[in-house]
């Protein structure tokens, strides 16, 4: 499987990325693949990205990714969500997708660039769902728009500060029936020890509104308390060492997503080849010496 660009985030926001046979929610093993794109690559690499995915769809593969491109962050980067209902089956996927490489490799080199690489740097990582310190799992991703992904490094031998935290977080989320969907994956390899991953999709950037301080409202203030609020404090402090916030939307175009998510909003995630920027048009030469 060609592989795409590493995101290191703090919490998976409960997505519900659905994976075969599992219920609607997060999954419980992740796959996030970030690829760095060279300066003036993103629209050549984001056709070449399309077409791999409308060669997956015709091959009918039963794994799938969600693109995301950055709102805040990186502006030459794209990150893809693979979801597994575990290491075994993320295991099967890289072979199955290894047969369809090989299966429909003329559609393939019909599409790849043949000329310099796209990609200044690519990495992945696997991270494992996190229930306990997770809120509220079943998102509707289908009509999800944006992801806050966060990424914290935890320092070596506070990993119970930091969770202790977390929780007192989550049960203040469920005593104010906060309504957000917040998954957190613990990074099992492809990155530091100690990185925690949240991601929290939402429907529109207007619900960023609602994580600025204080986040939530008057009603998870209340149930975090006084001495919540400075327990937190005072466990984050101790227990974080890096800490950083991205906002990405997403990229229908470059994901393969669930059947279920194209039915349930066709016009947004529906595949159609992504056409190439028109060219500039060149100027005359009486344009040209009125410049000079």
């Amino acid at each position: 499987m060609k592989k795409t660009f590493f995101l290191a985030v703090f919490v998976f926001c409960v997505c519900s990325v659905r994976t075969a046979g599992q219920t609607p929610g997060p999954p419980p093993v992740l796959q996030i693949v970030r690829e760095d794109i060279k300066t003036g690559m993103m629209e050549p690499h984001a056709r070449e990205a399309n077409a791999t995915v409308r060669i997956w769809a015709k091959a009918k593969s039963p794994h799938h990714r969600l693109a995301m491109v950055p709102v805040a962050g990186n502006e030459n980067e794209v990150t893809y969500l693979w979801a597994f209902d575990s290491m075994d089956a993320f295991g099967k996927a890289q072979k199955d997708l290894d047969k369809i490489g090989e299966t429909y490799k003329a559609d393939f080199d019909r599409t790849r660039h043949k000329g310099e690489d796209y990609h200044s740097a690519q990495r992945d990582m696997l991270a494992r769902l996190r229930p306990d310190l997770s809120y509220n799992g079943a998102a509707d991703m289908a009509h999800s728009r944006y992801m806050r992904v966060e990424t914290i490094r935890v320092r070596p031998g506070h990993a119970s500060e930091f969770e202790e935290a977390r929780k007192i977080m989550t049960a203040a989320h469920t005593k104010a029936k906060v309504d957000e969907h917040m998954a957190v994956y613990q990074v099992m390899g492809g990155t530091q020890a100690g990185t925690y991953i949240v991601l929290i999709p939402w429907k529109s950037l207007a619900e960023a509104d609602g994580v600025q301080p204080p986040p939530h409202g008057k009603a998870y203030q209340d149930a975090l308390g006084e001495s919540g609020t400075k327990k937190i404090a005072n466990l984050s402090s101790d227990s974080i060492a890096f800490n950083d916030v991205s906002i990405y939307a997403f990229d229908p175009q470059l994901s393969y997503v669930f059947k279920e998510w194209v039915d349930a909003d066709p016009a947004y995630w529906m595949l159609k080849p992504v056409a190439p920027a028109p060219a500039k048009k060149k100027a005359s030469a009486k344009a040209e010496e009125k410049k000079q």
